[in-house]
């Protein structure tokens, strides 16, 4: 009989049993600790945003996450762990009661319900990877194609912004992975998109799935060789100062 792979969040508990809280993580000025505490500050409000739409009571707001996030950073490290856990079941059940095509003001940012869901999906997904590196779950999770629709969809403002910042010229490249449609990144006056376009034969970049949600989140896998490049030295500079992410 088949066995579903693991859910995101799943992968990323069992990842994070091996993590001492004060490990460094891929996130720039965070130990585990502020990782976890980020995820928990984030499952605990979409519950109490989902909850009092349900409730038809007013939706609580977020002005600043890094504000939000301290009384979170703040908590002792076994006990947001459990928080987490018991938040992400929380918050999935809630979510489950609402129409997925639906965008409801205040909850989450703006985004349909489903695309929601999708977006704390890659959260864990990508967080598990600032945890542990590259590994053959973390893979397996990294490679789902629809969570790099979702970016496409969803992300492509403020993955961009920090590439862009400054700069106006046009340009142009794709991150290729085989069998799959081509990852197209542009920038033109001061604005960049994303877009998954038919597969072309031009130079690109080329990556496995996983490795290439990576690329587009502004991180790179530990093992340069999942990465191949075709183009010019000055093309893949400017490739990788857009994908800088968050």
């Amino acid at each position: 009989m088949a066995v579903d792979p693991p859910s995101e969040i799943d992968s990323f508990l069992e990842a994070l049993q091996g993590v001492p809280p004060r490990s460094l993580t891929a996130c720039d000025g965070w130990t585990a600790h502020e990782v976890v505490a980020h995820l928990v500050s984030g499952v605990e409000l979409l519950s109490e945003q989902a909850r009092a739409h349900l409730d038809g009571g007013p939706a609580p707001v977020v002005d600043d996450w890094a504000v939000r996030d301290l009384p979170y950073q703040a908590m002792d490290d076994a006990v947001l762990r459990r928080r987490l856990e018991a938040g992400e079941r929380d918050m999935t059940k809630l979510l489950e009661q609402l129409d997925p095509t639906a965008v409801i003001p205040g909850l989450g940012w703006g985004m349909p319900v489903g695309e929601i869901v999708l977006h704390m999906r890659q959260e864990f997904a990508v967080h598990r990877w600032d945890l542990v590196g590259d590994d053959d779950p973390g893979d397996e999770v990294l490679a789902r194609p629809e969570l790099l629709a979702h970016s496409v969809r969803m992300l492509q403002e403020s993955l961009l912004a920090r590439g862009l910042s400054g700069r106006n010229d046009g340009f142009e490249a794709r991150i290729r992975c085989p069998g799959q449609p081509d990852l197209l990144v542009e920038a033109r006056d001061g604005k960049g998109t994303l877009a998954l376009v038919d597969p072309g034969d031009g130079p690109a970049v080329h990556a496995d799935p996983a490795a290439r949600l990576l690329l587009l989140w502004g991180r790179r896998p530990a093992d340069p060789r999942r990465v191949r490049s075709e183009l010019s030295p000055s093309e893949l500079l400017r490739l990788q100062q857009l994908l800088r992410g968050f």
